[in-house]
């Protein structure tokens, strides 16, 4: 059974303010003890946010939404890993499917 590890989590654009954001997080995820990584994408949110968008549109439909009372790197972190640990498959392309019911990856599929 392939277990998949977080390899590296970025923040593509940090946070102006703790209460009020929507960040993408890159992930990059690879098998336990392999370099080789893909690289998912997930979004963080706070409900002030989200509300202040449904203002703009009437419903938010994103694929890896993730939404978080306040800004925490580590808390972050944690929910993802706590999610790819759910993922594991006997090949990577079946990890890989499983990780994507979640985000979106690299390869935009």
């Amino acid at each position: 059974m392939i277990k998949p590890s977080l390899k590296f989590l970025g923040v593509v654009f940090p946070p102006d303010s703790d209460d009020d954001f929507w960040v993408v997080l890159s992930a990059e995820i690879g098998e336990e003890g392999s370099k080789d990584v893909d690289v998912f994408y997930f979004n963080l949110t706070t409900p002030k946010r989200l509300m202040y968008v449904l203002q703009n549109q009437k419903a938010v439909f994103k694929k890896g939404l993730i939404i978080v009372d306040k800004y925490d790197y580590e808390t972050a972190k944690k929910i993802i890993e706590d999610i790819i640990l759910e993922c594991r498959g006997e090949t990577w392309q079946e990890v890989r499917s499983n990780i994507m019911n979640y985000c979106m990856s690299e390869y935009g599929d």
